[in-house]
């Protein structure tokens, strides 16, 4: 058992060493980690609150409750109050997504029981954020209307949530991406150390080494996991203090994060012992990174979004990693499988890429 431990140690100061002397990557890994996470949090952040103008015509206390049920519609508009004519400037220009124009006589037409006549006008280049403004003007019209009594709406919901918090959008995507700044940090660095280590044959070292190749290949394993680790932490503090999302366990996440980094590392260190070369890892991780990202309840929980993406989505780590997560830091169960079991998948998928590359490294020793 010393003698395992020698090896482990022996390849933690291999691989520290060999970090060492390339700090531009330990840099880059860091401003990885932080580019990827604003990457995929772009899908929510341009198209989440369309621009929109709000003509206010009537200052009444009327108009301003129905402005302020306008704003309270979740990722809907970003209202901006502004005169008619710059509107229509900016509208034609392509500035604004819509104009609401609330009529002088709103407030005097509603109290008197009669209906209102708003003025929406809609520059509908995109179906999606036209969608959005045909959505949520009746939403708020019918939050306005309940909330004053008034007897012309016959029918309202009657909410009963299952969660007793919400959780925005935002909060939600960027949480999920931290999932897929684990694989892509600690996959590709991980597969990039394997395979440097075909391609300048110092794995033959290993070989002749009477040392046990399993505890270089950990101690390898060891570096990588602690250089991903910091890089993920720093992304994660840029989604606490930076997107403001309050982890409901802070030592929660951040050991949810260390699982990850270990996770993707062992699948990066299998991965760099089958394809032996450095140039197609990063390529390789980046290129699945947005397909995982779709297909793995980053979005939203996936098994809402059909069977067979459900099935596909069960493949593969990152939705386990997902379920992880997003329970430690936004207090959410996203996957019908308990957390105990996501946390058992991830690691039954260690053990598996760390015997898949022990295993290939075993191979080369015998064919020596």
């Amino acid at each position: 058992m010393s003698e395992w431990f020698a090896a482990c140690s022996a390849g933690l100061r291999l691989q520290a060493r060999q970090f060492g002397k390339a700090r531009v990557i330990i840099c880059l890994t860091v401003v990885e980690a932080l580019t990827f996470l604003f990457l995929v949090s772009l899908f929510g952040l341009t198209g989440s609150k369309a621009p929109t103008a709000i003509i206010m015509q009537d200052h009444g206390a009327l108009a301003q409750s129905f402005v302020t049920d306008l704003r309270n519609d979740h990722h809907s508009f970003r209202l901006e109050v502004m005169g008619a004519t710059e509107a229509k400037q900016l509208l034609d220009r392509g500035d604004l997504v819509a104009i609401i124009t609330i009529p002088a006589d709103f407030s005097s037409t509603v109290r008197s029981g009669h209906t209102a006549a708003i003025s929406v006008a809609v520059d509908n280049v995109d179906a999606d954020l036209t969608d959005d403004i045909q959505r949520a003007v009746p939403a708020a019209i019918e939050t306005f209307g309940v909330q004053h009594h008034f007897g012309g709406i016959r029918v309202a919901p009657a909410e009963h949530d299952l969660i007793g918090h919400d959780t925005a959008y935002i909060p939600y995507l960027v949480v999920s991406a931290l999932a897929l700044d684990a694989l892509v940090v600690a996959g590709a660095l991980a597969a990039t150390a394997m395979a440097g280590e075909w391609e300048n044959r110092t794995l033959v070292q290993w070989r002749l080494a009477p040392a046990s190749m399993t505890g270089v290949l950990i101690g390898k394993l060891i570096t990588v996991v602690a250089v991903s680790t910091v890089a993920v932490w720093m992304a994660a503090l840029l989604v606490f203090f930076g997107y403001g999302v309050h982890p409901h366990s802070l030592p929660g996440a951040l050991s949810a994060l260390v699982l990850c980094t270990v996770i993707f590392a062992a699948i990066g260190a299998c991965v760099g012992n089958l394809l032996r070369k450095t140039l197609p890892v990063a390529t390789l991780f980046f290129g699945l990174a947005l397909p995982l990202y779709i297909d793995s309840g980053s979005l939203e929980p996936e098994r809402f979004d059909g069977g067979w993406l459900w099935f596909v989505a069960h493949l593969t780590p990152v939705y386990a990693a997902v379920g992880v997560l997003q329970s430690a830091i936004n207090g959410l169960k996203v996957t019908p499988e308990p957390v105990a079991v996501d946390l058992g998948i991830l690691l039954l998928w260690a053990v598996a890429a760390v015997a898949v590359a022990h295993s290939i490294l075993q191979r080369a020793r015998r064919a020596q």
